[in-house]
């Protein structure tokens, strides 16, 4: 069974490969090891299949980086809830300066991998962004804040992709206007759906 600091020292490798991958780097294990402080015989006692099963446990703990930083801190079920959330992530997104690594850019680069494990990753997290999203959004229409004939899907679709490609555009650019642009087009689209009343 696994002791309290042998966990702790495996989630410590975990993360290091999972920063490495976020700075636009394979996991290296010379690097994992100089990061870190371990050996070689440590990554290999909690990896035993070695590079390849500590690469898939840094994309898993990616991905979960990810859906920690941008869950919303309270239920998207009316109109100030999604401003807030919108704010949140322009605030968390542009105390990040050019040279920082960003959870939600490298997304995209794991998107493109030709591991076929971390694609299907990947590909479930986006799924599981917009269903969540689609529930948010389906509460509102419950409440008459949105109306019934909202295409809930494309609008939870539009959400994650603003905020993956505005996230790109600037990590690319040095700025921090198009995340922004991109989220609030995104609400003013939500908007042309409102309902009759709100509360």
């Amino acid at each position: 069974m696994p002791t309290r600091k042998g966990e702790a020292t495996k989630a410590r490798i975990v993360e290091a490969a999972a920063d490495l991958l976020i700075s636009g780097n394979d996991v290296n294990l010379d690097d994992v090891i100089g990061l870190t402080g371990t050996s070689k015989g440590q990554i290999f006692h909690y990896f035993p299949h070695g590079k390849d099963e500590l690469r898939r446990a840094a994309a898993e703990r990616h991905l979960s980086r990810v859906a920690e930083a941008d869950a919303p801190a309270e239920p998207l079920t009316s109109w100030p809830a999604w401003e807030r959330w919108i704010d949140r992530i322009v605030e968390l997104h542009s105390q990040q300066t050019i040279h920082d690594a960003c959870e939600i850019a490298a997304l995209a680069g794991r998107a493109l991998d030709n591991d076929t494990f971390t694609r299907n990753l990947v590909a479930r997290m986006y799924e599981r962004w917009i269903d969540n999203l689609c529930e948010q959004l389906s509460a509102m229409q419950s409440a008459g804040l949105v109306r019934s004939d909202a295409p809930v899907p494309a609008l939870a679709s539009a959400f994650v992709a603003a905020l993956q490609g505005g996230a790109i555009m600037d990590r690319a650019t040095g700025s921090h206007q198009h995340l922004t642009n991109a989220l609030h087009q995104a609400l003013a689209l939500l908007h042309a759906y409102e309902g009759s009343f709100d509360t």
